[in-house]
């Protein structure tokens, strides 16, 4: 599969607005099932884009969005050194390695602004997810325990961390 990862623009927001509406309606992967508006969502990318932090895009040949990463950084001091990781990939682009590189890029993202530690929540429902995110040395922080229920089912919430500027899980103590 041939792609090309690049950040986000305002030209941009129709397409990653419909990307993650749609794997919403999965209901499977993101945690909130809400719809966002498009101003929020240009509101979103403007803010990213501003802060030298932008959303980056995996898009083919053609154009199309593929899938999305971005790192959500502490709003305070004392967080500002962590960030937290969001992304999607479309259902008809998954298991073809586009969750990698967009992981790849995101984790040299992550070092040029200075993170120390990069972060994020997943299901443990979300095997595929669990096992990429496992492969680019994050390791588990914790577990939530019914942390959400959607149409009766309950699922688990992974926290999982990883240091910035190292691929191997930090040795205990």
């Amino acid at each position: 599969m041939k792609y090309t990862i690049r950040p986000l623009g305002l030209s941009d927001s129709e397409p990653y607005l419909a990307l993650v509406n749609e794997i919403k309606d999965e209901g499977t992967y993101l945690f909130a099932t809400l719809r966002f508006t498009i101003e929020d969502t240009r509101k979103y990318i403007a803010a990213h884009e501003k802060s030298g932090n932008p959303v980056l895009g995996a898009f083919d040949a053609d154009g199309a969005l593929l899938g999305w990463i971005d790192i959500n950084v502490g709003g305070i001091q004392e967080l500002a050194h962590i960030g937290t990781l969001g992304m999607g990939v479309r259902k008809d682009a998954r298991g073809r390695g586009l969750g990698s590189a967009l992981m790849d890029a995101c984790i040299v993202q992550a070092r040029s602004l200075g993170l120390e530690k990069i972060e994020l929540e997943v299901f443990a429902s979300n095997e595929a997810a669990r096992a990429l995110y496992a492969k680019k040395g994050f390791f588990e922080e914790g577990t939530r325990l019914k942390k959400r229920k959607f149409e009766g089912r309950y699922d688990d919430l992974g926290g999982l961390g990883r240091r910035a500027g190292r691929l191997r899980r930090p040795e205990l103590g």
